[in-house]
Parts: structure tokens; C-alpha cells; sequence
């Protein structure tokens, strides 16, 4: 039997029941347990009781993979904040899955990666066609390196993103990472799919170079201290005028650093995530080499929009049947604090017309997304891939 997948999300506060529910509602029109649940959570639930709740119903045999959100795209809804549960299965006598995950990630990343690679490699049995990856961007891992070290294992596309919580909630600097009944943190975990499985993965931004262009003067790992010879965070809050926290001002900056040799694609975009008057310092996702030039982008709603659907017209065209899953992953700083509830709900109400009726859809929204970019897996900001299946 070909795949077939369904998805569906729960906004009741209940965890327990919640895991229920999400079990329940993916095998009500199914006659076998299925080989693959991902699910995603807001940090309002209660981890481990969701993943007890899903246990209860699927089994023990099921593979169950995911993490923690800022929020949920489901078929029709997003829901950021609150109390919100989102899940998908995959079934398919001709698929294959394997799972996995590694701890303490931002200790010796290159290697971890390579670890995470050849567990999912040896559980497959086969090359993967894709593997879905999901990380705590906030224990102080670089992701490139990590992601590095796992496409030198597995050796096919990648794509997915990093743990979330809320994007108002300040105070909790924890993510979540999921796999089976297991809650962990500083961790990563991915899943792997070969067999009889089309995979399309696309991703846009939704930003346009400014034309101006800066030297990064000084820089260690991931954070920029001198741009053009003066203290970064001057320079970054003489253009955004903010100099407290990053704002939704300063948000519609993006910094391009330079893809070298890649035609159609000239910058990877990254986020000023965080800025520190004291040392002068603007911090970056991944490592910044110092003598790097890089172009400041602007972000708009429209640029953002037209890109999201430009790249879903593109993935649907590669199926010449009708697609049965998708799965999302859209910045967490692009949804409401940049596009507002309303032009999100719009875009991924547009987005799913495109794929038209019964492709099962789950979204989450990460904190640095990866897809990627001449053959090679990336980091990202600000940007929204989709991992696309089929038969």
C-alpha cells in the first residue's frame, strides 16, 4: 500500500487527555498503527504527560519524534501561544523510518552530528532519502557544524528546525526535544525516511539585499563585535533604533552573509538574535568568520508573502500526483511578530489551497530553520522551508 499520512491539532489544556486526543483522532480512519508520529507542543503543556498520552494509545511500537514549539500550523488554524498540540503519521507498507537522537550537542557538534548520521544510518538499513532534524538552538551549539558533521553521515538532504517556546515568553530559556517517551533537552533528534517515498523540499525568505554592505572587523564564534572597525551593536541600533532588545524594527533587518559560488541564491540569511551593550557585541545563530562582507536585507510583508506562495506553486508543479504530506517549518520571528495573526493565518491558508484537499499538514515554528542550498544542508533565519511527500 502506497503512503498515507494524517495530522491534526489539539488546543485543549489537558495534557494527558491532549496525547489522547492526538492519538485518537491520527488511527480513527486507519486500520494499522502507523510507522512514524512527529509531533510538536507548546511549552504550556506538560512534556512528558503529552508523549504518556500518545503512548497510551499508539503502543510502544510506534516511533514518536518531535519537540517543543513557539507555535502550530495545522490544516486551516495556526495557533501561537497557549495551550497547542500538533501531530502527524506516516503509514506505508513500502516506507522506510528510522529515528534517533544524541545529547549534550553543544559539546564537540561536529561529531555529535556525525553520531546522530550513522545511528539513523544503521537503523535504516538504506541511504535516506531526507532526514528531518529538530535541535535546542539555545544550549549554545553551532548548527552548522552539527549540521555538517550530520550530512557527512547520511549524505541526502536535510531539513527541519530548532526547538522553540513561546516568543513572548522570556524568562524560559529551555527548549524541548522529543523522542518516543523521552523529553530532553540540549539535545537533537531527527527522524530518516527511505523506501518508496517522493520527497520535495523548498524554502524562501522574503528578503531583498539593501545595498549596504559591512566588513565584520571583529568576531568570535558566533558573535559580530566590530563591523567596519566599531562596536557592532552601535552600528546595528544606529539602523534599527533599538537598543534594548531585538524589536519588530529591528526585524525587518536581516544580515546576508555571502554564499560563495552559488548562482540564484547569493546570501544565507541570519538574525540578530541577541545584543549587548557592554561588550558591543550583536550575536549570530552559527559561527561568523572575521573579514566576512556582509549586506543587510529588509523584510517585508509583501516579499515575504509572494515568496511563500511562489514556492509552493514551485513544489506542487514537481508531483504529478497529488501530494499526502507536508510538513513546515516557518520562522518563529516571521509569523505574528512580523506578519501579525491575521497574514499568517493568510499565508498558510493559501499555501494549503495550493497543495488543494486531504494532504495531511503540520507546521511548527522553529528558532533557525535548515534546508537546503546547493546540495547542502544550511542554516537559516527568517525563512520557511517545506518538506513536501509523496508517492
Amino acid at each position: 500500500m502506497g503512503l498515507r499520512a494524517e495530522s491534526c491539532v489539539v488546543t485543549s489544556a489537558n495534557s494527558l487527555d491532549t496525547g489522547r486526543e492526538l492519538a485518537t483522532r491520527l488511527l480513527e480512519q486507519q486500520q494499522a498503527l502507523p510507522a512514524l508520529v512527529v509531533t510538536y507542543l507548546t511549552v504550556n503543556h506538560d512534556q512528558p504527560r503529552v508523549l504518556a498520552g500518545l503512548r497510551e494509545v499508539l503502543g510502544s511500537s510506534v516511533e514518536v519524534v518531535g519537540c517543543s514549539t513557539q507555535g502550530l500550523v495545522g490544516a486551516g488554524t495556526v495557533r501561537e501561544d497557549g495551550y497547542a498540540a500538533g501531530a502527524m503519521a506516516l503509514w506505508g507498507s513500502g516506507l522506510r523510518v528510522a529515528h534517533s537522537a544524541v545529547e549534550d550537542i553543544a559539546v564537540h557538534s561536529e561529531d555529535k552530528g556525525a553520531e546522530l548520521g550513522r545511528r539513523l544510518r544503521t537503523e535504516l538499513g538504506t541511504p535516506p532519502k531526507v532526514v528531518v532534524l529538530h535541535y535546542d538552538a539555545l544550549c549554545g551549539v553551532d548548527p552548522e557544524r552539527f549540521i555538517d558533521g550530520l550530512f557527512r553521515e547520511v549524505e541526502c538532504p536535510i531539513v527541519g528546525g530548532a526547538a522553540a517556546h513561546s516568543f513572548n515568553y522570556q524568562g524560559l530559556q529551555v527548549t524541548y526535544q522529543y523522542i518516543d517517551d523521552r523529553v530532553l533537552t540540549r539535545a537533537a533528534t531527527a527522524f530518516a525516511l527511505a523506501g518508496e517515498v517522493h520527497v520535495e523540499i523548498a524554502g524562501c525568505h522574503g528578503c531583498s539585499p539593501v545595498g549596504v554592505e559591512l566588513t565584520v572587523t571583529r568576531a568570535e564564534a558566533n558573535v559580530m563585535f566590530e563591523l567596519d572597525g566599531r562596536p557592532a551593536v552601535e552600528v546595528w541600533t544606529e539602523i534599527c533604533g533599538d537598543v534594548g532588545k531585538i524589536s519588530n524594527q529591528s526585524a525587518a533587518l536581516a544580515i546576508g552573509v555571502p554564499v560563495d559560488g552559488v548562482v540564484g541564491h547569493d546570501y544565507f540569511v541570519r538574525a540578530a538574535y541577541a545584543l549587548d551593550p557592554k561588550s558591543g557585541g550583536v550575536a549570530l545563530g552559527p559561527a561568523i568568520a572575521e573579514g566576512t562582507r556582509i549586506m543587510l536585507h529588509h523584510r517585508t510583508i509583501e516579499d515575504v508573502m509572494s515568496g511563500a506562495f511562489r514556492m509552493g506553486r514551485e513544489l506542487r508543479a514537481r508531483f504529478a500526483t497529488q501530494p499526502r504530506a507536508v510538513l513546515g517549518f516557518e520562522c518563529g520571528a516571521r509569523t505574528g511578530p512580523f506578519l501579525g495573526p491575521d497574514a499568517t493565518l493568510r499565508e498558510n491558508v493559501e499555501l494549503q489551497r495550493v497543495f488543494g484537499d486531504g494532504v495531511a499538514w503540520l507546521g511548527m515554528m522553529p528558532w533557525g530553520e535548515i534546508f537546503p542550498v546547493a546540495g547542502r544542508p544550511s542554516f537559516h533565519n527568517y525563512s520557511y522551508p517545506l518538506l513536501v511527500l509523496g508517492e
